[in-house]
């Protein structure tokens, strides 16, 4: 069978399920998508009509917007080829679950699910893929790290998944993952894999600092609720990492915090209080969770933002 998968490419949760196409179905084609891009690539695809040479489209972590769903929805031939399988909450809010093609699943039984987890169960629900414990372990810490239930476990198991994504990128991980799920029962870190870990560990509290000492507070009403969010900029790989450094030191008092990416075109943001931060990622032509969420940076509405770093 021929397969093509647009999958998240900016986090361990997206090519989780790269990871398990190739187990699935050995050779595939992987288009690795950016948050934003999706719908884009995917019309591309149908625009140059190579869509129509794969028997199965998954798209996985990410969902395809308006008006492309409705072309694919009048389309008898794509909308039997095409898959998506993702678990944003902003995506049935704006409605795009109610195609047949698309599952949007927030939670299962009271726990939250990722892409990757949603992928594994349909791989193995429809025949394509056969459980073993190396791959539910991936799949599980994946799931747990993507959607923070990691620190409620105190799993830091899945945090290294994230560290090393971070430091490798998208196509090492791949290679290093693969070889983890094809050779071991469970996934084992080496020591050089350790090593980097921990510098990156040591090194993530100096660095975040720097980037903090820039920040930008600005009070923004949406409807009827004001929030004060705080605006930075710095790299993609620390997005979940200055939240956890501004709580913990306590000196910085704002309700969400905002990165800027220096190395990607989105910002993301995080909780600081507990508050439903998609409200704001959606404000500004995005979309996410109730504690990470993100949006484009080039639109009209967000210029406002960027201007006050070209203020200085």
């Amino acid at each position: 069978m021929k397969v093509l998968l647009f999958t998240h490419s900016q986090d361990i949760d997206g090519m989780g399920c790269a990871i398990l196409a190739r187990k699935a179905f050995g050779e595939y084609t992987l288009v690795p998508t950016k948050t934003f891009d999706i719908t884009a690539n995917v019309k591309r695809y149908i625009d140059d009509k190579s869509i129509y040479e794969y028997d199965k489209v998954f798209v996985t972590d990410l969902c395809i917007k308006e008006p492309l769903l409705g072309i694919i929805d009048n389309n008898d031939m794509l909308k039997e080829k095409i898959i998506v399988l993702d678990h944003h909450k902003t995506e049935i809010e704006e409605g795009n679950n109610k195609y047949s093609f698309v599952n949007i699943i927030v939670e299962e039984n009271g726990i939250k699910v990722s892409g990757t987890k949603l992928f594994y169960e349909y791989l193995i629900n429809n025949g394509y893929l056969t459980k073993t414990s190396v791959l539910d372990e991936l799949v599980e810490w994946t799931r747990q790290y993507d959607v923070w239930d990691w620190k409620k476990n105190n799993n830091y198991e899945a945090r290294k998944l994230h560290i090393l994504f971070e430091i490798l990128g998208y196509e090492k991980y791949l290679e290093l993952i693969n070889y983890k799920v094809d050779n071991l029962d469970s996934i084992i870190y080496n020591d050089y894999e350790k090593s980097v870990i921990s510098k990156f560990e040591k090194d993530l509290e100096d660095s975040i600092n720097k980037y903090l000492k820039d920040i930008k507070t600005i009070s923004l009403k949406i409807e009827d609720n004001e929030y004060n969010v705080g605006y930075i900029k710095c790299p993609y790989k620390y997005r979940n990492d200055v939240n956890e450094i501004i709580i913990r030191n306590g000196n910085i008092d704002i309700d969400v915090i905002g990165m800027i990416m220096t190395d990607i075109d989105t910002v993301s943001y995080r909780q600081i209080k507990d508050i439903d931060i998609s409200v704001i990622a959606k404000y500004f032509g995005g979309k996410g969770h109730r504690n990470a969420a993100s949006n484009p940076q080039n639109n009209d509405k967000f210029k406002s933002i960027l201007d006050l770093f070209e203020e200085e």
